[in-house]
């Protein structure tokens, strides 16, 4: 039987040649994308309908307001209040005309906002849930394996134990090439199911929606200016406000509040965007089949070390626990001898 020396060197050896498959066969970029996919599939699964129903919550209660600002403009008392009440004939009208426009554009916001549909990212993040459950445990064991080889190598050098590498534990972190297409083609599956117009429709929409309320405060302003000549009373108006722009104001408030939680959905459409949409899948299922490929000789010839040196894994060894695997491995890549 090999010396502990001779062991460590040969196992070290092997492991070295592994972290330059991987680094050769570019698998740390597909691990990183990989990693990237599974947040994406997190924001897409955690998309709460909350936000949504609190902004159509606000947009009824502003179209409510103003439609009431649209008949009281037509009223005997009009629009102007306290010291401009006087003025109410000369006022009102200039107030109608600008309210109009506003109407029109909060009906293009309030259409934007029913247009979202959130049901068919919702049933995305479900899908891709099942398929990342397949592929990142997967891609994480085979991106570990030379991690995992090393440290089996370091505790022969630095313990004095003798741990015996598992190959046959390592041989489970592999597939054929026809499983790697057949995985891979279940995610391109998912990718064509979420339309790239869509994302960039709803994007559309949201961004509608949110400069409607941003520029909120500003426009409602404007809207209710007392117009020339007379514009040093505009701030007597905003002193002494009608009822309905106090309501709109109020309605502003809540809108801003809510917007940050709304933008969740933002960041889901970006990362899709960034991420998913046009990801060619190549770029993980290339690296994995080529690192598959060559972890499996070297594996091979780690078996091969073994068998030749007498140094099998004898069933009912205890695994030796100073070295844990990763979270999401299959199993433990040595057992003591």
């Amino acid at each position: 039987m090999k010396s502990s020396q001779e062991r460590y060197v040969a196992i070290r050896n092997i492991a070295i040649q592994l972290q330059e498959d991987r680094s050769r066969s570019s698998l740390k970029s597909a691990d990183q994308l990989v990693d990237k996919i599974e947040e994406l599939k997190n924001t897409a699964s955690n998309l709460s309908t909350t936000p949504m129903e609190n902004m159509k919550q606000i947009v009824c209660s502003w179209r409510d307001s103003m439609e009431f600002a649209m008949i009281d403009s037509k009223s005997d008392a009009g629009m102007a209040t306290g010291d401009m009440a006087m003025c109410s004939y000369w006022y009102s009208p200039k107030v109608e005309v600008k309210l109009k426009q506003y109407l029109d554009d909060f009906k293009e916001a309030e259409d934007a906002l029913a247009a979202i549909k959130l049901q068919p990212f919702q049933e995305f993040g479900d899908k891709m849930t099942k398929i990342m459950h397949i592929i990142t445990p997967f891609v994480k064991d085979l991106h570990g394996l030379p991690d995992k080889l090393r440290d089996i190598a370091d505790q022969v050098s630095k313990n004095g134990v003798q741990p015996t590498p598992d190959t046959e534990s390592m041989k489970t972190s592999f597939k054929t090439d026809s499983e790697i297409d057949h995985i891979f083609r279940l995610l391109e599956r998912c990718q064509s199911q979420l339309p790239a117009d869509l994302v960039e429709a709803t994007k559309l929409n949201y961004y509608k929606v949110s400069e409607f309320f941003r520029d909120a405060g500003s426009r409602i302003k404007d809207v209710f200016a007392v117009p020339a000549p007379c514009c040093f009373m505009s701030d007597y108006v905003m002193d002494q406000p009608h009822v309905v722009v106090i309501e709109l104001n109020k309605h502003t408030q809540k809108a801003m509040k809510r917007l940050d939680e709304f933008s969740q959905l933002l960041d889901l459409l970006e990362s899709l965007q960034q991420t998913l949409i046009d990801l060619d899948v190549k770029k993980i299922s290339s690296p994995v089949k080529q690192f598959t490929s060559l972890a499996k000789l070297r594996v091979q010839s780690l078996d091969e070390f073994m068998n030749a040196n007498g140094v099998r894994p004898v069933p009912g060894d205890e695994v030796d626990d100073t070295v844990i695997a990763e979270p999401g491995t299959s199993c433990s890549c040595f057992r003591s001898s």
